[in-house]
């Protein structure tokens, strides 16, 4: 079904030829690195934003990350000259412009503009500008969920397939 669902993204990519791409590295709840890669697009007036596929890395160099991050959308069938956009966080591996992801893909396709990722800017401006004990409070409280919420999915998911 995942696959499905994913070929049915790729598709409507496909009929709408340009894209951009959302990449972020995490560490799931087994302490396995892995990058996550989504697409945005616009189709029918509207901008999409999908999510693709966890892609697990074992080193976190921009380089590599950046091999790892465009040998999978080729892997997916993803036309790289159509990349227009590329969002990563503030994290020198992904944003350095000498030795981050962006400097290498900018070598690769200069088109496809770099810019940091505003939900990574919009939690670091409230992480540093929050002086109150309970907004401090709210934001881990908020974290908590979301590793929460990702480690049920991630767990449902696994029990799905062995069905």
């Amino acid at each position: 079904m995942g696959d499905a669902i994913k070929k049915q993204i790729l598709s409507g990519i496909s009929q709408c030829k340009y894209f951009s791409i959302p990449a972020d590295e995490t560490t799931d709840v087994s302490q396995t690195q892995q990058l996550s890669l989504s697409v945005r697009f616009i189709k029918d007036t509207k901008v999409h934003e999908e999510y693709l596929c966890f892609v697990p890395v074992s080193s976190t160099t921009g380089k590599d990350f950046a091999s790892t991050i465009l040998t999978q959308l080729s892997q997916l069938g993803l036309n790289l000259e159509h990349m227009r956009g590329r969002s990563y966080d503030g994290a020198s591996n992904m944003s350095g412009k000498y030795r981050g992801v962006q400097a290498r893909a900018n070598e690769l396709h200069p088109l496809a503009m770099y810019t940091q990722c505003c939900n990574h800017v919009l939690n670091l401006v409230i992480g540093t500008s929050a002086q109150l004990p309970v907004i401090r409070n709210a934001m881990a409280t908020i974290s908590d969920t979301c590793a929460f919420s990702v480690a049920f999915c991630t767990a449902r998911m696994d029990i799905s397939r062995q069905c």
